[in-house]
This record gives C-alpha cells, sequence and structure tokens, in this order.
C-alpha cells in the first residue's frame, strides 16, 4: 500500500515480484477476503485494505520495540522513554536532555512529540513512562504534577513599533495583524476572551500549531504572536523582541505518571534538570516562571 505496486514492493523488500505476490495471496487466503482489487494490471486497496493496514503497522511497531528491548537486555545504562508536546521539543526539552547526558554521558533516550490528547493516549496504553504536556489533563489511570507555571507574550521583529513598549495590551495590538496559535490550543480562548474584554476583534492572520511556527511567521514579518514566553524563548532569534502580554494568561506544564507507580531515579533526575534549564531560561530572557512541583 505505501509502494504502490507489487513490484515497487518487491524492490523495496529486495525479493522478486512473483515471491510477494505469493506472499500476498496467502495473506488474503488466511484474511479470508481480498485486499485489493485487481484490474488493468493496477492494484486498488479495498477499504477492508485500510484496516489490515492500521492493524500491521501496530504489530510491526510492537515486534520493533521487542527487538530493541532485546538487543540492549545486557546493557547497564540510564534510558528514559516519554512523550512531549511540540512546542517544549523544540528547544527545552533538548536542553533538558544536555545537561541530563551531562550527569549520565550513558543515558539513552527514547522520546515521542504528539498532541496533549495523543500524549495522554500513549500514557494510558503504557507505550511510555512519563509525559510531559501542557495542563489541563485529567484521568483516573493517571498522576498529575505540575510543574511550572509561564505566561504569555508578544512576539514580534525587534525593530516593531512596539518592541521598545514594557509591556503589550489587547489595545496596542489594534491595527496589528495577528499570529496565534489553533483554537484546540488550551489558553487561545483566554487569549481571544482579553481582546474582546478590551472590545476588540483581533485581526488574525495566520494560525498554527506550535510556537516555533508562530516565532519564525513573526520574524518574517507576518504579525505579532501572542504565544507562551517560555516556549518563545526557545524559539528566539536575534530578529525577535519578546514583551510580557497583559492581562497575564498562565501556561502550566505538568509531569504526567501511571497513578500509583513509583517515580524512578532517572525521571527525578530528569525533572530536576528541568527545573535547572528552566531557571537558567527564565532568567536570561527575564521572564516570569513559578516552579510549582
Amino acid at each position: 500500500m505505501r509502494s504502490g505496486s507489487v513490484s515497487a514492493a518487491a524492490r523495496e523488500l529486495g525479493l522478486t515480484q512473483s515471491a510477494v505476490s505469493r506472499i500476498l495471496a496467502r495473506f488474503e487466503a488466511s484474511l479470508g477476503f481480498d485486499l485489493f482489487i485487481r484490474a488493468n494490471g493496477r492494484l486498488t486497496p479495498t477499504l477492508k485494505a485500510n484496516r489490515v493496514l492500521f492493524q500491521a503497522q501496530d504489530i510491526l511497531e510492537g515486534v520493533s520495540a521487542l527487538q530493541a528491548i532485546s538487543s540492549r537486555a545486557d546493557e547497564e545504562r540510564s534510558e528514559l522513554t516519554f512523550v512531549t508536546v511540540p512546542s517544549l521539543s523544540f528547544g527545552l526539552i533538548p536542553s533538558v536532555l544536555r545537561e541530563y547526558a551531562a550527569i549520565r554521558p550513558d543515558a539513552r533516550f527514547d522520546f515521542d512529540i504528539r498532541t496533549t490528547e495523543s500524549a495522554i493516549e500513549s500514557m494510558i496504553r503504557r507505550e511510555v513512562e512519563f509525559a510531559i504536556v501542557a495542563l489541563p489533563v485529567s484521568h483516573p489511570m493517571l498522576k498529575v504534577t505540575p510543574l511550572f507555571r509561564t505566561v504569555s507574550c508578544a512576539v514580534m521583529r525587534h525593530d516593531h513599533r512596539l518592541a521598545q513598549q514594557e509591556v503589550i495590551q489587547p489595545e496596542d495590538l489594534r491595527d496589528e495583524k495577528m499570529i496565534f496559535l489553533l483554537r484546540r490550543q488550551p489558553t487561545r480562548q483566554l487569549i481571544d476572551d482579553a481582546f474582546v474584554r478590551s472590545g476588540l476583534t483581533p485581526n488574525v492572520r495566520i494560525e498554527t500549531s506550535n510556537v516555533a511556527t508562530a516565532c519564525r511567521c513573526a520574524a518574517e514579518g507576518l504579525g505579532v504572536a501572542v504565544v507562551n514566553g517560555m516556549m518563545a524563548g526557545y524559539s528566539a532569534v536575534p530578529d525577535l523582541a519578546i514583551k510580557p502580554f497583559a492581562p497575564h494568561i498562565h501556561h502550566t506544564v505538568a509531569l504526567v505518571e501511571q497513578a500509583g507507580n513509583q517515580r524512578s531515579h532517572e525521571i527525578s533526575l530528569f525533572i530536576e534538570c528541568l527545573v535547572s534549564e528552566l531557571r537558567a531560561k527564565s532568567a536570561s530572557i527575564d521572564l516570569p516562571l513559578e516552579i510549582l512541583g
């Protein structure tokens, strides 16, 4: 299905076309239905083929994970398996891993980048040890520990007319093109409400899913972004100014673990490194930071 034809699949697998055709025929016979419609020398996937593909991918990923565990069975090294969200993965997490690796040079890290909803699903399925995500998060199978809280900031080019202003308010952005995160983001509604309370309708020109992209658009002069100030600090380039936005809109990031599990030393060390990195970053960009957990 990925290659588009039996011949292409055969080349990818290093097999003959006839061998792949036989494997496919046996597989269809064992399933009891056809996976492809054959016409004019072409194969067109059936609706059932899409369902089978989804299951097959899960199986292959599971087998690959077992092989990886087996290959590392005799290794005595620190290993962290976790999931986080795009805005944290761009700058914060790599910086934390650098600090962790300085303490534990033999450490190994396996981390995925997903939406908050998908990250929580991976925790429920016990695919990873822990998650670092933005609140709100709640599930009876999970323990949620708030780690830190920061605020939204206005991000713009350093030569923007507002770049020298100490604090940016909705009224200051009356005639500006705005860059916001998508409406599914937890704080988007709070930002919209801040403009409504000021009697303004923001001129939203760009909506995107992560802070790094919003900041990159601001650096290109496409508008002013209102995003998580701390994450903007990790996305900042010399062309950008990051200014506090009022009223304060808080962003809280939490550690998510399996309920009832004792926290490992490796996770505790990871959190220590995360807090240390955040304190240093907060001081360097002069933004408020509240350590919670």
